[in-house]
């Protein structure tokens, strides 16, 4: 083969693949404009708790074809948060006086007081004892997110049922990325001391996989069988995405975006764009917050950090909404 024949082969290879690369880059722009223009009504749709977390394993199929890296998780985190998962807390002042049957509070005044001095206490926690704080992010985010996500399935009267289906999430979050939370936890020794090299990741998500069925088979629930396919699916998203991507398409898809569709039509805004409007101010307000934390600390937004980051600030924000979240979802 002569020089000019090889260096034919190697611009023939070279177009190739420029021309593999574009098809590509079409591709991802088509399902994402897919995604955002012909999906997203879906939700506004009468079965919308499906259609939402229909349309997130669409989004977790995405990433896992396109085969995004890691690397990505961080701006994935931040945009699904700003978008769903900011918002759908964003109203809890709104919502707590909706329903005359579950008011606590008797004015805003009394609302903000109580709801930013548990946000506070709970703040506290994570300074002085972070195992305490850890603690209580645990018990309150298991009841708080199994609560949501019996919800099309059963009705949310058994406690024990909703505290039981959000250990289980959180568990088999955590299990099937428990090498990277194990450093990002570094600062507990009593969980970073234990030496899991012996055991493969496809174990750790049998593991939780076996506790699901175990755990859940004693209780009565209307939907069982869609109930368990959707966890299994949820628990393979798991397994096959980092921590902080698996917990953005949980909490984006599967928990916040169901409750933010049912908060616009508790609500009885005349489109959902004047609804989302209302979520615009707290969610702006967590922006700032998080941009002054950012100018004190630029490591702030490392991978690592941000994850211990997020457990502190849902902690801390869940513990005064999963009381509105209750007296809201009651019933449905």
């Amino acid at each position: 083969m002569t020089l000019s024949t090889k260096l034919d082969s190697v611009w023939l290879y070279g177009q190739l693949q420029e021309t593999n690369f574009k098809l590509l880059l079409k591709l991802k722009g088509e399902v994402f404009l897919t995604f955002f223009f012909y999906l997203f009504p879906m939700i506004l749709s009468k079965n919308y708790i499906v259609s939402s977390k229909i349309i997130g394993l669409i989004f977790a199929l995405s990433i896992l074809l396109f085969q995004v890296e890691d690397s990505y998780s961080t701006l994935i985190f931040v945009l699904i948060m700003l978008t769903i998962g900011i918002p759908h807390g964003s109203v809890d002042h709104l919502i707590a006086f909706i329903n005359p049957k579950s008011r606590r509070f008797k004015s805003k005044l009394s609302f903000f007081t109580i709801y930013l001095s548990l946000i506070s206490v709970n703040i506290l926690l994570w300074v002085f004892s972070p195992y305490l704080g850890l603690l209580t992010f645990l018990v309150v985010s298991c009841y708080h997110f199994g609560e949501a996500q019996v919800i099309g399935f059963n009705d949310t009267k058994n406690k024990l049922l909703n505290f039981v289906l959000g250990a289980n999430i959180l568990l088999s979050l955590f299990l099937n990325n428990i090498f990277e939370l194990q450093i990002i936890l570094n600062d507990f020794t009593l969980f970073s001391s234990i030496d899991l090299t012996p055991y493969d990741k496809t174990f750790f998500l049998l593991i939780s996989v076996t506790i699901l069925m175990i755990s859940v088979v004693q209780f009565k629930i209307n939907k069982k069988v869609p109930l368990y396919a959707e966890m299994s699916i949820l628990y393979l998203i798991f397994y096959h995405t980092d921590i902080l991507t698996s917990f953005s398409i949980y909490f984006g898809f599967s928990h916040s975006l169901p409750m933010l569709i049912m908060e616009y039509k508790e609500m009885k805004e005349k489109n959902f764009f004047s609804f989302y409007l209302k979520t615009l101010p707290f969610t702006l307000l967590a922006v700032v917050f998080g941009v002054v934390l950012y100018f004190f600390n630029n490591d702030l937004l490392t991978a690592n950090n941000l994850i211990l980051f997020t457990f502190i600030v849902i902690s801390s924000l869940t513990l005064p909404h999963v009381f509105i979240m209750k007296d809201f979802v009651e019933n449905k």
